[in-house]
Parts: C-alpha cells; structure tokens; sequence
C-alpha cells in the first residue's frame, strides 16, 4: 500500500510515513453477533438484533459500569455492550415520523434516516455523555445526537446543524465532492467536554467525483467550546469554521481505493479504520475488496497495516466502528455492518501489531 498525505493548508505540503515492519498485520481473534438481551420490541419499532453497526466507543455509564456504546446508521438507537460480558442493552433515539426507528430500502424510507456514522465519548456539565453525528451526505444527516448519562438517567438530545454542515461542504479540501463523515475523535481530551477540547472529523472519499474533482479522504478540527455554543444557540453563535485541513491517501487494494470508516483517539495518536469498498457514490453500498487499520501519530507521519480474519486472509467484512478498551491496549473492538437489515451487526476482537 503506498502511503502520502498533504495539508491543504500548503500547496504539495507532504506528511511523512511510516512502516511498523514487514509483514505486520491486525488480525481478528474472535467474534459475536449483535442481538438485544431483552429481545425485539414492537412497541418501539425495535429489532431483536443491533442493525447497520457504524461508529463505536466506550462510556462509562452511572450505575451500570463500562460499555461499548454502538450507534446505527439506519436505525435510532444505541446499543450498549457489555464488551467482557453477553447483555447488550438498548438506547432509545428519538423516533421519525409516525415512531419510526428503523429506515432502509425495504420500508422506502431510506433517505430519511439520521445515519449516524460516528461517535465520541467525552464529559458534559459533569457527566459522561457521547456524542454522535451524521455523514452529512443528504439533508437529513445533518445532524448530531447528545446523549448525556446523568444520575436520572440518560438525557438523549437530536440537534439539527444545517449552517454547520454547510461550512464542511463548503470546505472543498475536506469534503471534496461528495462530503461523509465517517469519523470523529476527541483531540486534546485533556480539556475536553463542552468546555474545550477539539474534535477531528474524518471525510470518506468514497463518493462519485464531479466536475470540480474527486472525492477526497480527508481530516479537519472543530473547536468543540464553538460547537456547543452554535449548537445551543444557533442564532447568537455562528457555526465553526473547519480548520487544519489534511487530505489523506491510504493507498488501495486491487484498484478499489482504501477509505476512512473510523478512526478514535488513543495516548499515542488517532487510530483509524479504512475499507476499500468499491461503491458508487457516498449513499450506496457496495463490494468490499479489504480493510486496513492505522494510526495517525502526532509529528503527522502515519502507518497503515491489513486487517486479517480469523484464517488469516484478508478481512472484507465493511469495519465501520473501532475502539479501544484501556484495560487491554493491544486489541481493538471492530463494528462490522452487514448491509443487511435482516443480519445482525458483529463485534469483532482484533489482535494489534504495535503501532507505537
């Protein structure tokens, strides 16, 4: 895989590269399908199974202890995972239209989903809270999902951010043409919260180029104290300016290009999940060729490795979320979405090579 990447803040600017050694690979050890604990709930337009898997991070939730929180980009719901554990219990999203929670091509109300892509753990007014955003690539995904875990309980907010989005699209560097979020993490986590800290958005250059270019894999900063305050307060505060704009090239697997999927903040730089998914734009799904993991260091340079199934052969499964537990550095948890309403999401366990 060649690697390169350049800021578009300087014309040619080039970030340096990196290799881990030859053969180095991350390779699944194990894994489960998604299904609630308590079952389907009609009541709540709820499948028995966690449904389109996207972006994953752990949270520690009051009174309960540790999870892996999943989001669905087609259902409006969070799963909560026990990750050591069998119970996966169920968050309710607000509903659509009528109550519903679950979106795809077989109801035709796909294009009204909130597709949910990504999400971060980070601390509001004194709790700990995720924050979830949408892909950006119809009107509808723009938005962003706060759920906070108060004492009370879970306090879940859905906060359209139309003039946010429209200053990424309007970032071409970042979008490119057609703009969808996949990823985000939470940098400087120091001063995180809703008072402070910055969120690194990451752009799948998965989509159709037009006339001005092609789709572009790309990362950007939100200033998150701007953010919250906009998104409290849209008519007092205006919506953040994407800032320190890179475009990424992370290589392909056989011709079809390696796109971001993922990515989630660790002590040594921002570990991200990539595919090579040969589909026709930023909407529709299509063949997966390979999959990749890598970490994106803090001196910009950045190395990239195959993921490999349990058979050590390269892993097609579309990896959509990713995150690490503290308490074992060196394995990853992996959200696989099936494209398939019917087929659980799964939840993979993968072995890292050392990265840093």
């Amino acid at each position: 895989m060649k690697l390169g990447s350049r800021s578009a803040n300087g014309p040619g600017a080039t970030r340096g590269t990196s290799a881990v050694g030859p053969g180095a690979q991350a390779r699944v050890l194990s894994r489960r399908q998604l299904r609630y604990t308590d079952g389907a709930d009609a009541s709540r337009d709820r499948p028995a199974h966690v449904r389109a898997g996207s972006g994953c991070a752990f949270v520690d939730v009051p009174g309960v202890g540790r999870r892996l929180a999943v989001v669905q980009d087609d259902a409006r719901f969070i799963a909560l995972v026990d990750a050591h554990g069998n119970r996966v219990e169920c968050l309710d999203l607000p509903a659509g239209k009528g109550g519903v929670r679950q979106f795809d091509k077989l109801r035709g109300n796909k294009m009204d989903k909130l597709d949910l892509e990504a999400v971060c753990a980070l601390t509001v007014d004194g709790s700990p809270a995720l924050l979830a955003i949408g892909s950006g690539s119809a009107a509808p995904r723009e938005v962003l999902v706060l759920t906070r875990f108060t004492k009370d309980g879970p306090v879940v907010e859905e906060l359209p951010a139309h003039a946010l989005f429209a200053r990424l699209h309007a970032a071409r560097a970042f979008a490119g043409s057609e703009l969808n979020v996949e990823g985000m993490a939470l940098i400087d986590e120091a001063h995180g919260g809703a008072h402070g800290g910055t969120l690194r958005l990451f752009n799948r250059g998965n989509g159709a180029a037009d006339a001005d270019g092609p789709a572009v894999d790309a990362t950007c900063d939100l200033p998150l104290r701007a953010l919250f305050a906009h998104l409290r307060d849209p008519l007092t505060h205006a919506a953040p300016a994407p800032t320190n704009v890179v475009e990424h090239q992370l290589g392909a697997v056989d011709g079809t290009r390696l796109t971001f999927t993922d990515a989630t903040a660790t002590p040594h730089g921002l570990l991200f999940l990539a595919a090579a998914e040969a589909s026709p734009n930023a909407i529709d799904d299509g063949e997966v060729k390979g999959t990749a993991v890598g970490l994106l260091r803090p001196d910009g340079s950045r190395v990239l490795v195959p993921l490999l199934d349990e058979r050590g052969r390269p892993l097609t499964d579309k990896v959509e979320g990713i995150a690490l537990d503290p308490a074992q550095p060196g394995k990853a948890y992996l959200v696989v979405d099936k494209d398939d309403p019917g087929a659980p999401a799964e939840l993979l366990v993968v072995a890292l090579p050392p990265l840093w």
